[in-house]
């Protein structure tokens, strides 16, 4: 079992108690060596943990930053990943020694966060009119092979 902050212990919370969570760590714990992607400040997680019949509920929010390349100019950008609604579930029985360790998820729940394209100065850079000239020109005549079709 890996050491860390994203523990929970299943005998605390048999008697309908919910552990209340609230984790700021270092973003070492993602393990991530890229480049272009670093996080750059401590994550925060906070929630609550809670049983419901013979399963493990984690209801989480995640709050980070990362530095990525913006998609235009390739300048580092930091940017706010934010998970406001996860939810992880897991049977009782599949968790072994009474410990859960739930620091896969976080990793997984932020990776999926990070946005695919990002641009600098809030989405106007200034590089932009550069990439422009080889961009393709909106038609006015657009032709839908459809069209004819009735419903």
């Amino acid at each position: 079992m890996k050491n860390g902050p994203f523990k929970v212990f299943i005998d605390r919370l048999k008697n309908d108690d919910t552990e209340q969570i609230l984790e700021t760590v270092d973003p070492d714990f993602l393990q991530i060596q890229e480049k272009e992607l670093v996080f750059v400040k401590k994550i925060l997680v906070s929630g609550q943990a809670y049983l419901a019949k013979n399963h493990l509920i984690l209801d989480l929010k995640i709050k980070a930053k990362a530095k990525l390349p913006c998609s235009i100019c390739n300048e580092s950008v930091e940017t706010p990943i934010e998970v406001d609604d996860f939810s992880h579930t897991v049977e009782i029985c599949e968790v072994k020694s009474a410990i859960y360790d739930f620091s896969d998820e976080i990793r997984e729940a932020l990776l999926l966060k990070i946005p695919q394209f990002l641009e600098c100065h809030h989405g106007h850079c200034p590089h932009r009119k550069d990439v422009n000239n080889y961009l393709k020109k909106p038609s006015k005549d657009t032709h839908s092979p459809f069209s004819e079709l009735s419903l």
